[in-house]
């Protein structure tokens, strides 16, 4: 009787090694099968600005580096959706709900489109996937204006905050927008009195400040470089708490000029929500390793892009935290709703 019973418990202890056993094999497999994910169809990477802005190249870039490194299939897409300061483009990944092959390179639009009550649609009914890099924030004139300097603009703007126009792409309450403000707050003026205008992309409003419709156009350096180069335009002034290095060490930065006036023009890439972990865990990789890459470093000193990767959950965090920055600066010119 005792050798039966003692038999019939090392049945059931071997009986439970197997079971952990298929458990532990099963959980791995299913694992394995997860971190194996990869787009089964084209990708769209999405943007909510026209052809030719900083935002735009981004997103060129990122499918160059993405189909190069064979992460996403050769036949993806950047997809211009501009209009409603990223509205439109953003309506349209909602409605991809669970579907990874779907991603948007986006700014501060993504917050305050819902501050001004422009959009329901707030950045926690997306899925965070990276923060990618932040990149400087110039002020440039046309060739022929009668803006010397930086200390120049400044004074007219100090004497007459509503005598100058300011180019920003793609719409108020983006880091271009914010760079205003900043600087008219700085300088101690009326910040309502100041005169933006907003284009769809920075390339729009570069051609009206070549035209003389606008008198300043505030966008990163790296769209306005061919007309700097063909000395069409002039660098006036860098919205970042040091000089830019490189070609662009002789512009003064605001700060050393006594005015605060620093913004950190970041870029960030979200998906539809209710993605799938693996879907996630995916795309951090990917763009983690897009950032990474030779090809991306070349292009970020070329273009003086600062790497700053966030993963999901790190980029979730950090949206939350602009967004309560950026409602204090909203509330300032009261375009908060």
């Amino acid at each position: 009787m005792f050798l039966h019973a003692l038999s019939d418990h090392r049945i059931a202890h071997q009986m439970g090694i197997v079971i952990v056993a298929a458990l532990a094999l099963a959980a791995t497999s299913a694992q394995a099968q997860q971190t194996s994910w990869k787009p089964e169809k084209k990708v769209e990477i999405i943007v909510g600005v026209a052809p030719g802005g900083a935002m735009d190249r981004t997103a060129r870039l990122a499918e160059e580096l993405l189909e190069a490194d064979k992460l996403i299939p050769g036949d993806s897409i950047v997809l211009n959706r501009a209009g409603g300061g990223h509205a439109v483009a953003l309506s349209y990944l909602a409605q991809k709900q669970g579907d990874p092959h779907y991603v948007q390179m986006v700014n501060t639009l993504l917050l305050t489109n819902n501050l001004m009550g422009r959009s329901q649609i707030r950045h926690s009914d997306y899925t965070p996937i990276a923060t990618l890099f932040e990149e400087p924030m110039a002020f440039a004139v046309r060739a022929g204006s009668d803006i010397k300097d930086a200390k120049d603009l400044l004074a007219r703007l100090k004497k007459d905050p509503g005598s100058l126009s300011f180019s920003v792409a793609s719409g108020i309450g983006t880091a271009n927008h914010v760079a205003v403000i900043k600087l008219g707050k700085a300088a101690g003026v009326d910040i309502r009195k100041l005169k933006t205008v907003s284009f769809n992309s920075s390339s729009e409003g570069t051609t009206a400040v070549l035209g003389g419709h606008i008198d300043v156009t505030v966008t990163p350096p790296a769209p306005l470089m061919q007309f700097v180069e063909a000395k069409q335009l002039r660098f006036v002034a860098f919205a970042t708490e040091e000089r830019v290095p490189g070609i662009f060490a002789d512009v003064p930065t605001w700060k050393e000029l006594g005015v605060d006036a620093t913004v950190s023009a970041w870029r960030a890439v979200i998906a539809p929500p209710n993605l799938k972990p693996e879907h996630i865990r995916f795309w951090e990789e990917a763009f983690g390793k897009m950032i990474r890459s030779d090809g991306f470093k070349a292009e970020a000193e070329k273009e003086s892009l600062t790497a700053k990767y966030l993963n999901s959950a790190q980029t979730g965090a950090f949206l939350q935290a602009q967004e309560d920055a950026y409602r204090d600066y909203l509330n300032d010119i009261g375009a908060k709703k």
